[in-house]
Formats: structure tokens, sequence, C-alpha cells
């Protein structure tokens, strides 16, 4: 066990390497660079030009590369070029934010996904097996910003009842529509896998067996075939929880949150590279950690399963 974790730790490093090579490589192709945000539209060319050398764009694209990664060995991920300010701090400001959106997110996720899917696996091909699911393919072809303004127009501009922008006071009212929006999402995802493993299950010997046996319905369904249905779903849950944490930056955008994900797509606007850099390295961070963990469950959840 010890052995596979240090290896999958050292493999880190050229997992992270290859994030911040193909990052960096996508900001430099790019065309245009932060200079326009800095020094504005009327600058003179000389101003420009001074700009540029000030903050290292002038260099070919190994030097700039190699001293960036330079820095970040140093644990500095560098300062904004729009406001100069620390990159690490201001994810550390921000992270909070996603942090809150991703654990409601994922309670809404879950509860739902999985409810609704043991449902629909108990109740198969009846017309609430078939409600269920033409609602999650419904869900699962609805793009989060079209779901998202529905909400806002309905809570926040018709029936005036729930924000629809910004964090406020960082209260949980303030979460609500943007974590229904992203939970729900992920929810008929849940759901469908859910209601796949249980039928899986359900149709094995010894759930029929049970039944044989004269065990009580809710007996076989929850304590014998959802014990084994959710080896692969409480995988699926941890992996999915990486993705809300790290996948939320249209639902950031669109309810106007601070979160690491709005911070990204600005910085990405405004070819804001130290920035860009950072929130995509710390994203990878959080990805792969999360990939670690899904494998690591599935030797706790599963004794069978052995590390080499």
């Amino acid at each position: 066990m010890i052995k596979y974790l240090l290896r999958r730790i050292i493999m880190l490093i050229p997992v992270m390497i290859g994030v911040s090579l193909i990052t960096f490589s996508l900001l430099y192709v790019v065309p245009g660079n932060a200079v326009e945000g800095i020094v504005g539209e009327r600058a003179s060319e000389e101003i420009r030009e001074k700009a540029v050398k000030e903050l290292g764009l002038d260099k070919p694209f190994h030097e700039q590369y190699i001293s960036y990664m330079s820095r970040i060995t140093r644990g500095d991920l560098g300062k904004s070029y729009i406001n100069n300010r620390s990159v690490k701090e201001s994810i550390k400001k921000r992270f909070p934010v996603t942090f809150k959106l991703t654990f409601y997110s994922f309670t809404i996720a879950v509860v739902v996904g999985i409810v609704v899917g043991v449902i629909s696996a108990v109740k198969q091909n009846t017309p609430l097996d078939s409600l269920v699911r033409g609602t999650t393919l419904i869900g699962v072809s609805t793009p989060v910003i079209f779901s998202g303004l529905i909400l806002m127009y309905i809570f926040g501009v018709w029936l005036k009842v729930l924000p629809v922008s910004g964090i406020g006071d960082g209260g949980i009212k303030n979460f609500i529509l943007p974590s229904l929006v992203l939970g729900l999402n992920s929810a008929v995802f849940r759901a469908r896998l859910t209601r796949s493993c249980m039928l899986e299950v359900i149709r094995q010997d010894y759930i029929r067996t049970a039944r044989s046996k004269g065990l009580a319905e809710k007996v076989v369904i929850y304590k014998h075939a959802m014990r084994n249905a959710m080896i692969p779903i409480a995988t699926n849950l941890i992996m999915s929880f990486g993705y809300l944490l790290t996948g939320s930056a249209i639902t950031e955008t669109i309810f106007g949150l601070p979160g690491i994900g709005s911070f990204t797509v600005d910085a990405v606007f405004a070819r804001d590279i130290p920035v860009v850099m950072g929130c995509f390295l710390f994203q990878a961070i959080i990805f792969v950690s999360f990939n670690l963990l899904v494998d690591i469950s599935y030797a706790i959840i599963n004794p069978r399963i052995r590390f080499n």
C-alpha cells in the first residue's frame, strides 16, 4: 500500500509538468497578451514595449517557461499581471467560495441522484421509471448555462425570493440557485449510474435466493442489493466531488461567485498568465488527488482488490 502511494505520488511530477507545459504553450500561442489590460488601449508604443519587457514577455518561450517553473519549485505562483496581487493568496481567498458551492451541489447530487436511481431500478419498466429516464435524459442534454438562466428568472426576477448574483454575506441563501444548477446537473448522471448498478445487482442469483427465503422486499433492496451496488457508485461519488471542485467555472461565472472557476475564466480573457497557470495547476493537483482517493477507496470498499 505504501509503495503504491509513493509510486503514485512520484507519478504526479510528470503529470504536473505536462499540465504546466500544455497550459503555458496555449497561452503563448494565443494572440494578444496582458499588456492591453495593464497600460490601456491608448498607451504609446514606448509604454507598451516597457511593460512587455518588465513582464518578461519579450523573451523566447523556453526562457519564459523555465523562469516560471523555477519559481514554482520554490512554491511561488507569482503575481497577477493585472493587479499585482499574489496568485497564491488570491486562490486561498477564493477557494472557500468554490468549496461551499461544491459541498452544497454534491449533497444535492448524492441525495437526489441515489434516491431517484434506486426508485427507478426498483420500479423498472413502470410509468415512474419511464418518467425518471425521460427526465434524466433531458437533464443530461440541458446545458448548465440554460438551466441557470431559467432558475435565475423564476426565483430571482419573477418570484424575487432568492439572490441571483454574488455571495452577499456568504450565507447559504446566496448559494441555493448555483448549487441547484450544479447539483441537479450532476444528479442526473448519478441517477443513471445508480439505476444501472442496481439493475445489475438485482438480477444476481443471491438476490433471487434472498427473495425465495421470504425476506421483505425492503430488506432485499436496501440491505443486500444496495450494499453491493454502492461499490462502483461510492467510488464514482468521490471522483464526482473532484469534478465539481474543479469544474464549476460556468456556474460561478453565471451567478457572479468569486470562486476559483470564475477567477480562471477572467484570467484567461485577460491573458493573465500567472493567474491562469496557478489556477490550472491547483485544479490539476485536486483532480489527480481525487483520482488517487478513488483507487484507494476500491481497496477499502472491496477487500478482494490488492495494490501491486
